[in-house]
């Protein structure tokens, strides 16, 4: 069983992540929310939406909360982005950091792959939103 003080180290690890992750999802929510609404159209889905898939990149706790203001189409396509690459730059990555550093770089990029993946799969299954 592994002492307690290193279970301490990599809670006190995800916590540092977490506290810069949410700024840094804030930041960029806010200076690239031009190529956001571009990626919401692309994908046919809302702001809030494409909002939600950045947010959910640090923790899907946030997004959850933006589903009341989300369209379909935009809530499925974010729990499918959530189920793979939810916390890859918040909780998980603080995880790894604790952990094992030589797996940073392969966590991030098999999470955001099987998230562009899932992103991918949801857009041909979710139905598209009708024209007003």
């Amino acid at each position: 069983m592994a002492p307690i003080s290193e279970g301490i180290s990599v809670v006190g690890s995800i916590a540092i992540v977490l506290a810069g992750a949410y700024p840094l999802v804030h930041f960029i929510t806010k200076v690239f929310q031009k190529p956001l609404m571009k990626l919401g159209s692309l994908l046919g889905i809302g702001e809030v939406a494409a909002a939600g898939m950045i947010a959910t990149l640090a923790n899907n706790i946030p997004m959850f909360g933006m589903m009341k203001d989300m369209d379909e189409r935009g809530k499925i396509i974010n729990v499918a982005f959530a189920v793979s690459a939810a916390f890859v730059f918040g909780d998980h990555l603080g995880f790894a950091a604790g952990v094992n550093k030589e797996m940073i770089a392969a966590m991030v990029v098999g999470k955001l792959v099987a998230g562009v993946t899932a992103v991918a799969v949801a857009c041909l299954i979710a139905p598209k939103a009708k024209k007003a």
